[in-house]
């Protein structure tokens, strides 16, 4: 019984670990978010998406990703565009 439960341990471990690390750092799709000066939604422009939320913190040209970090009570947004459109909103760790 003993060596039972200290391969279950030596096994569970490194896989609950992993479990927890990957659920950590895994972003959440969106449908939209909340600007100062408005909501954003799938499908928007990338003009309406400036001029509702402003300039992002940083831009990814080759991916087209914007990255929208509000502060240290909202989460982190990484917005990606195809063709000048909102395809995806991704809801990641808590800004800066």
């Amino acid at each position: 019984m003993k060596k039972c439960s200290v391969y279950f341990l030596v096994l569970a471990i490194p896989l609950i670990f992993t479990w927890h690390i990957d659920s950590a750092f895994a972003a959440e799709e969106a449908s939209s978010i909340m600007c100062d000066n408005g909501v954003v939604n799938i499908g928007d422009t990338d003009t309406t998406v400036e001029a509702t939320c402003g300039q992002p913190n940083s831009i990814n040209y080759e991916l087209n990703q914007w990255v929208y970090n509000f502060g240290p009570s909202q989460p982190v947004y990484t917005l990606i565009f195809k063709d000048g459109q909102l395809m995806k909103i991704l809801e990641d760790e808590w800004g800066s």
